[in-house]
């Protein structure tokens, strides 16, 4: 994320960050002198408000015709796929084309769930295919 910032420019952020701490540090310094004189005198406080409390009513959410799948949909639909590639077998791209799923889900699920299912075998880069 450094990598391509001049070491001139990290130590002049670093500065720079250290001042504003500092800057900070002196208005909590300032606000807390403001609430002991506040207090001391009895003066309320600006931010507390004295009004009704405010409340917003939450729409119901609509549902955006997506539903949740079962568990372990995307393997049964993974298997058949695969069967029905045959011994050439599949690539991501063309599972995720087929299946309706972005391929980078495909790629989790085949780096975890898939070293776990017997029959699927890695034939190449992002291949796979099922074996009997």
């Amino acid at each position: 994320m450094f990598t391509n910032i001049p070491s001139a420019t990290l130590r002049q952020l670093v500065k720079l960050s250290e001042r504003k701490e500092a800057l900070m540090g002196q208005i909590q310094e300032i606000d807390r002198e403001m609430v002991r004189l506040q207090t001391k005198f009895g003066v309320p406080s600006a931010n507390t408000s004295r009004g009704a409390p405010v409340t917003v009513s939450r729409v119901a959410r609509s549902s955006s015709g997506k539903t949740r799948t079962r568990r372990g949909a995307l393997k049964d639909k993974i298997v058949r796929a695969l069967r029905a590639a045959g011994r050439k077998g599949a690539t991501i791209r063309e599972l995720s084309k087929k299946l309706g799923v972005p391929s980078a889900n495909l790629y989790v699920w085949f780096n975890a769930t898939g070293k776990n299912v017997r029959g699927i075998k890695k034939i190449g880069v992002a291949k796979y295919r099922l074996t009997s």
